[in-house]
C-alpha cells in the first residue's frame, strides 16, 4: 500500500491497538463455525449474505456494502487519531466468498480510503471503494444506533482462515473497566483478522456496528466495535447515499 506514514503514525497506532488486537479474544468457550462450501451449515436466512464479506490481503475482514463500498477497521491501514480522507490503497485486494472447500468468487482491488480513523475512545473505522464490485451487499442500520440489549451476530476471517461464523450475542449490560466507556462492548468471539468484521443486528441484519478489538482477562473479557452512528462515518455513508 501506498500510504506515507511516518514512525509516529505507526506508533499511535501499535501502542493504541497491537495488545488488543493480537490476542486471541474467544470469550468462554469457542463459538466459531467453520461457514461450509454453500452456507449449508448455518441458518437459512444468513445464506444469502455469506458472500458480502471478504478477506483482505493485509488480514483483516471487509462487508460490502453496496455499490462498491466497503467497511472495514481503520487500525487495519494504521489510520490516524482524526479522519483522514482519500487515500491510497491500490496495492489492498479482498477476496469475496472464501468458505470451506471453496475458492474466491470474485478478487476486488481497493480504489480508494474514503474515510479512516483509529481512535481508541470509540473511532475505529474505514470506509473503502473497491473494483470490481462484489455481488452480495449487506445493509446498513442508518436510523438508529444499537442499544445494550441487542442481539448481535458476526461473520469473520480469524486467522485469515475461510469465514466463521460467530453466532449470536449481545450488546454487553456490564462494562469492561479495561475499555473504553463509548465502545461498542461485545462477546462475539473473535480472533486475530476479525478486526473489520462488521457487527449485524440479529432481527435485521444490518451493520451497526465494526468490530476492532478486544481484552481476555483469564476466563473473562470483551470484544469492543465502532457504532456505525457515533462517528464521521456516518456522515459520509449518508454523502454516499446509505
Amino acid at each position: 500500500m501506498k500510504f506515507l506514514l511516518t514512525l509516529s503514525l505507526v506508533l499511535v497506532g501499535l501502542n493504541s491497538f497491537a495488545n488488543n488486537n493480537d490476542i486471541e479474544k474467544i470469550i468462554g468457550e469457542n463459538d466459531l463455525i467453520a461457514v461450509d462450501a454453500t452456507g449449508s451449515n448455518v441458518p437459512e436466512r444468513y445464506r444469502s449474505i455469506i458472500d458480502g464479506f471478504g478477506r483482505m490481503s493485509m488480514g483483516c475482514t471487509a462487508t460490502h456494502i453496496g455499490n462498491g463500498y466497503v467497511l472495514t477497521a481503520g487500525h487495519c491501514f494504521y489510520a490516524d487519531t482524526e479522519p483522514s480522507r482519500d487515500l491510497e490503497c491500490s496495492d489492498t485486494t479482498i477476496e469475496w466468498g472464501v468458505r470451506e472447500g471453496v475458492e474466491p468468487y470474485l478478487t476486488s482491488t481497493c480504489e480508494k480510503i474514503i474515510i479512516a480513523q483509529t481512535n481508541e475512545t470509540e473511532n475505529d473505522y474505514a470506509l473503502l471503494k473497491v473494483s470490481p464490485v462484489p455481488a452480495v451487499a449487506i445493509g446498513v442500520e442508518m436510523q438508529r444506533k444499537a442499544i445494550i440489549g441487542d442481539s448481535l451476530t458476526m461473520f469473520s476471517h480469524p486467522e485469515v482462515l475461510p469465514l466463521r461464523w460467530s453466532q449470536q450475542c449481545g450488546i454487553e449490560r456490564e462494562q469492561h473497566p479495561d475499555l473504553p466507556p463509548g465502545a461498542f462492548q461485545h462477546k462475539c468471539d473473535t480472533n486475530p483478522g476479525s478486526s473489520g468484521a462488521t457487527i449485524l443486528d440479529l432481527i435485521t441484519l444490518k451493520v451497526i456496528g465494526i468490530h476492532d478489538g478486544g481484552v481476555v482477562n483469564g476466563s473473562g473479557g470483551a470484544n469492543y466495535g465502532t457504532f456505525i452512528m457515533n462517528s464521521p462515518l456516518f456522515e459520509e455513508l449518508k454523502k454516499a447515499g446509505f
